[in-house]
C-alpha cells in the first residue's frame, strides 16, 4: 500500500472525542444529502467519513473520472467543515492494494475555539480535489500518484465489496457518527460474485442481493453507508435502464441487510 495522506496531514489534528453534537448532550446523528454522495448532519456534528473510491472505470475516461472525483471530495464536505475523522482511498482490483488520498482528524470548530472556519478549510478542500484529481488522472499535477494508481488496477478484477468491508472495519474503529460512501460503478467483479456476468446469465436480483449483502458484512452503529455512480460505465456506454434499475436494486437491498442505519443508491454522481 502506497500512501500520499501524510502530506496532506498538516491540515489534520490528534484524535478528539466525539459522540455528540457540539456543547449538546444528544447524540449526533448523520444522513445523505440532497446531492449525490453527500452527508448531512447538524453543522456542530463531527462525523467520521470514509471514502472509497473505484477508479477502473475512471481510468478509462477523464470526464468520468473527473465526476468521480468531485462525488469523493463532496462526500468529505461535512467533516471538512464540521470536523471528524477523514480517510479517502483509492482502489482498482485488489481492494486490499489502495492509494490513500486522506487520513487523518479534522477538527471541530469547538477543537479550535474558532466560530467559522479559517484557511484551513479551504485549503484541505483544495488539496482532497487536486489529489483526487491527480490519482484519477484529471490532471497531470502529481504523474507518479496517477501511475501508483493505474498500476493497482493491473492484473485483477474489482474487488467493491472487500472496498465497503474494509471502509465498515475502518469507520466502525472511531465513534460518533459514521459515513461510508462507495464511488464506483457498482459491478462486483471479484471470485467471490461475478455480478454482472451472473445478472446477464439471468441470475435473481433478490439472490445476488443477499450475497453481496453478505460479502459487505455488519454495518450496525453506521449512519450512512452509501453507493454513488452505480452503472456508470466509462466511454458513456449505455447499460439498459432494466440492467440498471437492477444493480441499484441489488445495492439497496444488500445495504439494508447491512444493518445501517441509513442507505443511499443512485447511478447519480
Amino acid at each position: 500500500m502506497t500512501s500520499r495522506w501524510r502530506t496532506l496531514a498538516a491540515f489534520g489534528v490528534t484524535a478528539f472525542a466525539l459522540g455528540s453534537c457540539g456543547g449538546s448532550d444528544s447524540p449526533c446523528a448523520a444522513t445523505p444529502g440532497a446531492a449525490p454522495a453527500s452527508v448531512q448532519a447538524p453543522e456542530d456534528c463531527p462525523v467520521d467519513t470514509v471514502i472509497a473510491v473505484d477508479a477502473t472505470g475512471p481510468l478509462q475516461d477523464r470526464a468520468l473520472a473527473r465526476d468521480a472525483g468531485s462525488a469523493a471530495v463532496r462526500a468529505a464536505e461535512h467533516t471538512i467543515t464540521a470536523g471528524g475523522h477523514l480517510r479517502m482511498v483509492v482502489f482498482a482490483g485488489d481492494a486490499n492494494a489502495v492509494e490513500v488520498i486522506y487520513d487523518d482528524e479534522v477538527p471541530p470548530l469547538e477543537e479550535l475555539d474558532e466560530t467559522r472556519r479559517g484557511p484551513m478549510e479551504h485549503d484541505l478542500r483544495r488539496a482532497l480535489g487536486s489529489t483526487i484529481d491527480s490519482a484519477l488522472g484529471v490532471s497531470d499535477d502529481d504523474e507518479a500518484l496517477a501511475a501508483r494508481v493505474r498500476a493497482l488496477a493491473r492484473g485483477g478484477t474489482s474487488d467493491i465489496a472487500r472496498a465497503v468491508r474494509n471502509a465498515l472495519r475502518e469507520v466502525k474503529g472511531h465513534s460518533g457518527a459514521a459515513a461510508v460512501t462507495l464511488v464506483s460503478d457498482g459491478v462486483q467483479a471479484s471470485d467471490q460474485l461475478m455480478l454482472a456476468r451472473r445478472l446477464q446469465a439471468g441470475d435473481s436480483t433478490a439472490s445476488l442481493a443477499a450475497q453481496l449483502g453478505e460479502l459487505l458484512g455488519d454495518a450496525e452503529g453506521v449512519d450512512v453507508l452509501q453507493a454513488v455512480g452505480l452503472g456508470r460505465l466509462p466511454g458513456r456506454v449505455n447499460q439498459s435502464a432494466r440492467r440498471t434499475d437492477e444493480l441499484v436494486e441489488i445495492w439497496k437491498t444488500a445495504c439494508e441487510q447491512t444493518g445501517a442505519a441509513n442507505c443511499e443508491t443512485t447511478t447519480e454522481l
